[in-house]
């Protein structure tokens, strides 16, 4: 059988769900773009982003064509035999895990001489060759390590995406703040120790967090690796590290929160008004904004 899929994500999910004419679960769906050789997200996790695209619209638009039928399962919305359900939200302690994190005395050594304008040009190979796990909160405690935070900056063309972060965040200094630096710790256990000398694992892992967080269709062109951000201004600041990457869009891609408990609106910033903009009270943004301008 050979399908007709569309551009959209969702339309392609409406023609499988259609073609197949009973409910899947996301890897399923995921499963059956693939065959198609077209069309299916991309990434390690691609049924991740089906259902998180899935999820989105079921949950925000009230004309939605999809139905949940059951925890991880997804109907079309006119199979009138067919009744939704809902499921709750899985609750998860973002406190509650092991991170890698760098010795500070090892930290300097790495990043003395190396900076670059506002970054310093470490190689990422470096920073996980030297870390180690730790639990998140023996290491929000321990101001002799430095956390590595993997983080994107996101553009689309002379745009770049912004989002503003809720008081459900765990670190309340951070409610109601604005940024364009999303990210987040490095899981220990997903760490590819085995593979370290392969970029494209590696960077598997290190983007781990972008996929968790932001959905793209169709999904981004290309990234960039572009050094580590590191403040000394406060307590905070010395305990993290970004490992920051630049991520570009193809021109008019559709970017969704994958964590909208987190996150909330995600919108553009022409580059020329971005200085004027709420972004720069956050210092990591404010640093990323001033790099890309000592290098333009």
């Amino acid at each position: 059988m050979k399908w007709v899929l569309s551009s959209g994500l969702l339309d392609r999910i409406g023609v499988v769900l259609s073609a197949l004419g009973k409910p899947l679960s996301a890897k399923a769906i995921a499963g059956a773009l693939a065959e198609r050789e077209e069309g299916a997200p991309q990434g390690a996790t691609p049924w991740k982003t089906v259902g998180a695209r899935l999820a989105v619209d079921i949950r925000s638009n009230p004309q939605s064509r999809f139905m949940r039928v059951g925890r991880g399962m997804y109907a079309l919305s006119a199979w009138s035999d067919m009744a939704p359900v809902e499921v709750p939200v899985r609750r998860i302690n973002p406190l509650d895990e092991d991170i890698l994190v760098i010795d500070r005395e090892a930290f300097d050594k790495l990043k003395a001489g190396r900076k670059s304008g506002q970054l310093f040009d470490i190689h990422y190979r470096e920073l996980l060759a030297a870390a180690r796990p730790l639990h998140r909160m023996r290491a929000e405690e321990d101001e002799s390590l430095v956390q590595l935070i993997p983080s994107f900056v996101v553009f689309d063309d002379n745009r770049v995406l912004s989002f503003r972060r809720t008081r459900k965040t765990p670190e309340q200094r951070l409610h109601d703040s604005y940024s364009i630096v999303f990210g987040g710790h490095l899981q220990a256990e997903d760490s590819p120790t085995l593979f370290a000398d392969d970029d494209a694992q590696v960077e598997s892992f290190l983007f781990r967090e972008l996929r968790e967080e932001l959905a793209f269709d169709p999904p981004f062109r290309r990234s960039r690796y572009v050094g580590v951000l590191y403040l000394e201004g406060t307590a905070f600041e010395r305990q993290h590290a970004g490992v920051l990457f630049a991520i570009d869009l193809v021109p008019g891609t559709r970017v969704d929160s994958l964590e909208p408990g987190f996150q909330s609106t995600l919108r553009f910033l022409p580059w020329d008004l971005i200085a004027g903009s709420p972004v720069m009270e956050d210092r990591w943004s404010a640093a990323c904004v001033a790099h890309m301008m000592e290098a333009r």
